[in-house]
Order: C-alpha cells, then sequence, then structure tokens
C-alpha cells in the first residue's frame, strides 16, 4: 500500500487517507487555498463575460456603421452622383446657386442669397419596412461655415421629409442662405446621428 507523511505529525499513512488516523490532523487542500482558486475561477469567469460582451457591442456598432457607409466607400458625391447604403440611396439631381423663387416678404438676409437643392431618396433597406428621412438631417456650409435654413420658398417646392416604406423614394428640396462672396458651398447628410463617421457631403459649388 502506498503511504505519505501526516502534515501534522509525520507518521505514515495511506495515500488516499483524508485524515490522518493517529493525529486525527485534516490532509486536504486547506480552506483558504480553496477559497482563493474559487475567487480565481469567478474572477475569469467574469472577465472572458466582459471582453465576450465588449466583443459583441464592437461587433454590433461596425455592422451598424458599415449599413450606413456608402456600399463604394465614397465620403464626397456631386449632382447626379449616388451615395447608396445598405439602406438608403440619394442623390442631389439639381442645384441652383441664386434661387429667387420665395415671397416678398421672405427675403434673405442683406449681403445673402438663397441656394437650392433637391434630392431623391429612396428606402432599399430590406429588413426595415420603414424609414424616416428629414431635411433637419441635411447641414449647409459655405467655406466651412454652417449657414441658416431658409424656409421662405413657395409651397409648390416640397419638403424633403417623410415616412419611406420599402422601396419607396421622395424628392423634395433643401434651401439655405449663404454669403454672396461664398466660393465653397456643401451639404453634409447625417445618415446616423448615433454612429460616428457617417456623414456625407454633396458638393454644390
Amino acid at each position: 500500500m502506498k503511504t505519505k507523511k501526516c502534515k501534522h505529525c509525520q507518521e505514515e499513512i495511506a495515500k488516499s487517507a483524508k485524515r490522518c488516523p493517529k493525529c486525527g490532523g485534516k490532509l486536504g487542500m486547506p480552506g483558504f487555498i480553496k477559497e482563493i482558486i474559487i475567487v480565481v475561477i469567478i474572477f475569469v469567469c467574469i472577465v472572458g463575460c466582459v471582453n465576450s460582451c465588449s466583443k459583441a457591442v464592437d461587433e454590433s456598432i461596425k455592422e451598424t456603421s458599415d449599413s450606413y457607409a456608402d456600399i463604394n466607400g465614397k465620403t464626397s458625391f456631386s449632382i447626379n452622383e449616388t451615395f447608396q447604403s445598405t439602406r438608403t440611396k440619394i442623390t442631389m439631381t439639381e442645384v441652383n446657386l441664386d434661387f429667387k423663387d420665395y415671397s416678398e416678404y421672405s427675403e434673405p438676409t442683406s449681403g445673402y442669397k438663397v441656394i437650392m437643392a433637391k434630392y431623391e431618396i429612396e428606402n432599399i433597406d430590406e429588413k426595415s419596412d420603414e424609414q424616416y428621412i428629414s431635411s433637419s438631417d441635411f447641414n449647409a456650409y459655405a467655406d466651412g461655415n454652417a449657414v441658416e435654413s431658409f424656409y421662405g420658398a413657395k409651397d409648390t417646392y416640397k419638403d424633403l421629409t417623410a415616412t419611406l416604406g420599402k422601396g419607396k423614394k421622395i424628392s423634395g428640396y433643401v434651401f439655405y442662405e449663404v454669403p454672396l462672396n461664398a466660393t465653397k458651398i456643401t451639404i453634409e447628410y447625417n445618415a446616423n446621428f448615433w454612429v460616428d463617421g457617417n456623414t456625407i457631403e454633396f458638393i454644390i459649388s
């Protein structure tokens, strides 16, 4: 029979013994060692869960971001060029750099003029039945400075705001007041307010 020495009284006892038959001392692993092992195991499990959850969140954010990005990787578009993500197609179809068809009571501020851009937007999302489009998602800049929207156009110019069903389109207009001497005018569209890196630019002039 294989033996071992009791760690308490040093007597030779059976190797499989859990308690010394001579002195009665316990021969198993000390309780505090077991507690440390249990704590370490729990800590490793928690770290693993946190890393797994963090990875899942990162992958979800990337997937969401990718769904709003242009399928060709473009971020800048000119007239009649189409931005297309997995959700939306947007084309700037018309531009007027000196728009005049507004009410005499809604003239632009002195030293400014009105520009107009017409867009066609289509919901091509295979997963979503409805998609909300708002003209407030479009923001204009003149030589890098933000400019104000203009709301004095006649009623014949349809606003670019709607809830689009799957496969449906809208054509509408946005208007802005820009300085008369502005040289570079752009309109930015924020594809997703909650995710960074999804802003695209339409070059007006």
